[in-house]
């Protein structure tokens, strides 16, 4: 009996023993995760530099997006399958990324176009600017909602920007593994006026959010983009979002979108979507869309 309760006790210490050293690793781990993660002036400074980069990288990318999309209301649902070619550019001159897409069919029918292609304005050498707002505006009546063209996977990085650093708060909020990538997670408010963002009306739409960004590299990984109107009612339905999640395009050599998820604004009950791409490929061509003076 005497030499069991030896036993048990030296057991009893050995135990302890462990439980301590994993408890002294996982702190030791802890603090090695924060003291590894650069400040936020840093992680700004390094996704800007991404973004300025990206935009050389994606522009000219054409691909082609799958775009379902949902009106929920008290008698049931309305659905809308939309199938486009969608191309990504960044215009000169510090303009703002021209994400736009040309509805190809719409719940499996094709859509009839009178306007030029994606292909046409891509080789145009002049009015390039107008022909594809022509492009956007014709295939934004398909969507489902109320009309916007600001639904394409570009939007948001146009908003976290580094031209519009200073019109926006950020904080650092914990890092996060996105697919099965560490990354550090970056909440922002606009807080300059006039905001960035603006109805037809002139109403402002304040720009929040938050960025996934790989730490060593700035990388963008995951965005999520919410604007809403400055003096929103309590009982107003969700604020119009976009989340897009990006991966890493083998082929191409650079991040590309791979899913693109919606809230968007109805005159009544609450809309959503989600559009996956494909078949990216860039497409040669030595012609530039300028903006228009």
């Amino acid at each position: 009996m005497g030499t069991s309760r030896r036993c048990d006790h030296r057991l009893a210490l050995v135990a302890a023993a462990l439980l301590t050293a994993v408890s002294l690793f996982a702190q030791d781990t802890a603090r090695q995760s924060v003291d590894t993660t650069p400040t936020l002036e840093l992680l700004l400074d390094r996704m800007g530099a991404y973004l300025i980069e990206y935009e050389t990288q994606l522009s000219s990318v054409v691909a082609d997006e799958k775009f379902e999309q949902y009106i929920y209301v008290s008698r049931g649902r309305t659905g809308a399958l939309l199938e486009s070619e969608v191309a990504f550019i960044r215009l000169p001159g510090g303009a703002e990324w021209l994400g736009f897409r040309e509805v190809k069919r719409a719940n499996s029918k094709p859509v009839k176009t009178s306007g030029l292609s994606i292909s046409e304005v891509l080789t145009s050498s002049a009015g390039g600017m107008s022909k594809a707002q022509a492009i956007a505006n014709a295939s934004a009546k398909h969507n489902l909602g109320l009309p916007r063209t600001v639904n394409v996977p570009t939007a948001p990085l146009d908003i976290i920007h580094p031209m519009h650093r200073r019109a926006h708060r950020y904080e650092f909020q914990g890092n996060e593994t996105v697919s099965g990538t560490r990354t550090a997670r970056l909440a922002f408010t606009e807080t300059v006026r006039p905001t960035l963002v603006r109805e037809p009306s002139g109403q402002s739409l304040v720009s929040s959010g938050r960025v996934w960004v790989e730490p060593s590299t700035g990388t963008v990984w995951r965005v999520e983009w919410v604007y809403q109107a400055e003096h929103r009612r309590s009982d107003a339905p969700p604020p119009p979002r976009l989340r897009v999640d990006f991966e890493r395009h083998e082929d191409l050599g650079i991040m590309v979108p791979k899913h693109m998820e919606e809230v968007f604004a109805v005159t009544t009950g609450r809309g959503d979507g989600r559009a996956t791409y494909s078949n990216f490929r860039r497409f040669g061509t030595s012609a530039r869309i300028v903006p228009q003076p």
